[in-house]
């Protein structure tokens, strides 16, 4: 391979091999696609585990909430081990361990028929599971900022996103096809958790950490730097963009964890219906991802205002999304449903291609430690969002069944009314996040 030089200090590769690029975005859009797959996997089958443990929403709440306690607290550190020493490595320790704790939820049937020891285990499992996942897209953003230049980063980030939701759309008819085939919940998640390690297989004999003619040009491009932490810590750039992120995840957690579980036990839709409710949203982001990612780099390049390409793209569309989950309630009609949750979605994911690529702008070297902060600030309001809707949905299927119509129209409604305001507030941080305020790069 060619001499493939090194990054510049805005992030820019010059004189990379093209196809090398692709060929590292496409590893990366792979693995994204295999992480929701993972994740989404588990919502999918959660209404099948929670009737044969004899459990309902109140656990899958908890469950929830292990899971984002985890990925908000490993976040930071994460990105920081990926700034620090490359994301080769990291990312097979990542997936694999996800990969374990996938199956491992199979395991739960052999334990005692004990309440207490079943649910304790399942906690556990998804706090690691959370903990593993948590390094995913930290330690890609520090990879894609390697290797993309800046004017391709939104796009790039978008194209990733996008396989991100397909792997959302994938999962629900992937679990369910296997669900109905082999009979149980465990079986597909088993073999979930087989492609994860089909992709280190596949993927870490080649990948690099960064662009480079040789290991030793590689190693020494990655001198571990400190992160320049009082900068980081004072910078209203930096609250702005976590500020957003963290208000995308409280409304975007309602999709990702309790959507599917919602449709059948809430709305009280047939099986089928609600899969094909619950792929809708994702088949929307898909388009948004990429449309997004590359609306926003192209409105960048034609204004000259990177700015504005984040901004204008990533603030629309969490207004659009806050539009549309506000009115939901009141519409039962699955054509109706179909077409809310799509447009909510949709909005929500044409905010994600800007929210990582300005992540890499502002990070740049510190990409890593920047896209964790910012995915910790969202997962962290998404343990708070599962906590506060499982307790209202739970509470409006109490007034539903003592015949109190308008409290259980009240607790249905109020869940969305915060999600909504929450989309709302995101898109307002997004006036604040200037992606041309680069962190200082070098220790502080």
């Amino acid at each position: 391979m060619p001499d493939q030089g090194e990054v510049d200090p805005e992030g820019s590769t010059q004189g990379n091999n093209a196809s090398a690029r692709r060929l590292v975005l496409a590893s990366a859009c792979a693995l994204a696609v295999i992480t929701y797959v993972h994740r989404s996997g588990f919502g999918t089958n959660a209404s099948e585990l929670l009737r044969e443990l004899r459990m309902d929403v109140r656990e899958l709440s908890a469950m929830t909430v292990a899971f984002t306690l985890a990925y908000g607290l490993f976040e930071v550190p994460w990105g920081r081990l990926g700034d620090r020493f490359g994301a080769r490595n990291l990312l097979v320790l990542i997936v694999l361990g996800g990969s374990a704790m996938t199956a491992g939820l199979a395991a739960v049937v052999l334990l005692p028929k004990v309440y207490a020891i079943q649910l304790a285990f399942l906690l556990v499992l998804r706090f690691l599971f959370g903990m593993f996942q948590a390094g995913t897209f930290p330690v890609l953003s520090r990879l894609l900022a390697d290797w993309m230049p800046t004017a391709e980063r939104a796009s790039a980030q978008g194209l990733l996103w996008m396989c991100s939701r397909a792997g959302g759309v994938l999962a629900p008819m992937l679990m369910v096809w296997l669900f109905h085939r082999l009979g149980d919940w465990r079986s597909p998640l088993i073999l979930a958790a087989g492609l994860g390690l089909i992709w280190c297989l596949a993927v870490w004999p080649w990948l690099r950490d960064r662009p480079g003619p040789s290991r030793r040009v590689e190693r020494a491009g990655l001198a571990p730097e400190q992160a320049p932490w009082r900068a980081i810590l004072r910078s209203s750039n930096v609250w702005a963009l976590c500020g957003m992120y963290g208000f995308l995840g409280y409304s975007g957690t309602f999709f990702l964890f309790l959507y599917p579980s919602y449709l059948q036990d809430y709305r009280h839709l047939d099986k089928e219906t609600a899969r094909w409710l619950t792929v809708i949203p994702f088949a929307c982001g898909v388009v948004a991802c990429v449309s997004g990612g590359y609306l926003s780099d192209w409105i960048a390049r034609r204004s000259g205002d990177r700015r504005l390409g984040r901004r204008l793209v990533g603030g629309g569309g969490m207004a659009l999304a806050g539009a549309t989950i506000l009115v939901t309630p009141w519409f039962d009609d699955p054509r109706w449903l179909a077409l809310l949750y799509g447009l909510t979605f949709l909005g929500n994911d044409l905010a994600m291609g800007p929210a990582w690529a300005a992540a890499g702008d502002i990070g740049e070297r510190h990409a890593g430690t920047i896209g964790g902060a910012m995915n910790m600030f969202s997962s962290l309001m998404a343990g708070v969002a599962a906590m506060v809707a499982g307790q209202c949905f739970h509470a409006s299927a109490l007034a539903h069944e003592a015949g109190d119509l308008d409290r259980h129209g009240l607790f249905m409604a109020l869940p969305f009314a915060v999600f909504a305001a929450s989309y709302f507030l995101g898109g307002l941080c997004w006036l604040r996040v200037d992606v041309t305020e680069t962190i200082p790069q070098g220790a502080g």
